[in-house]
């Protein structure tokens, strides 16, 4: 499974909707997550000025991610939603060999403007 970070900002409907009934969001989202095949790691809440939220989920794809996110962020709940696929560094290390061994093949715009 693959790594995503989400992050949220949420709405004052949701902020006013906490108030009148304070819930376990997580509690409550797990079934969503699980639909799509994913899982949380981490749920936070955090007093950040740009987001006051942020989840570890795993899942399989990108596609998924990105489904479940308009779904989220179409029901009006956060003003705004991220989604973004994070790397362990063993991973990146891997990247960066994939480019360093095809790197010869890569020609800058500023090489062939010199040729």
């Amino acid at each position: 499974m693959k790594k995503y970070i989400i992050t949220g900002k949420t709405s004052q409907e949701t902020a006013a909707s906490m108030l009148n009934k304070p819930q376990n969001r997580r509690e409550i989202t797990e079934p969503l997550a699980e639909a799509f095949g994913a899982k949380f790691v981490e749920f936070l809440y955090l007093n950040h000025p740009e987001f006051d939220f942020m989840c570890v989920v795993m899942a399989h794809k990108d596609e998924d991610i990105a489904a479940v996110a308009n779904l989220i962020y179409a029901s009006g709940s956060f003003d705004k939603f991220n989604w973004y696929r994070a790397f362990e560094s063993s991973d990146w290390k891997e990247i960066f060999e994939i480019g360093s061994n095809k790197m010869a093949s890569y020609v800058s715009a500023k090489q062939a403007s010199q040729e």
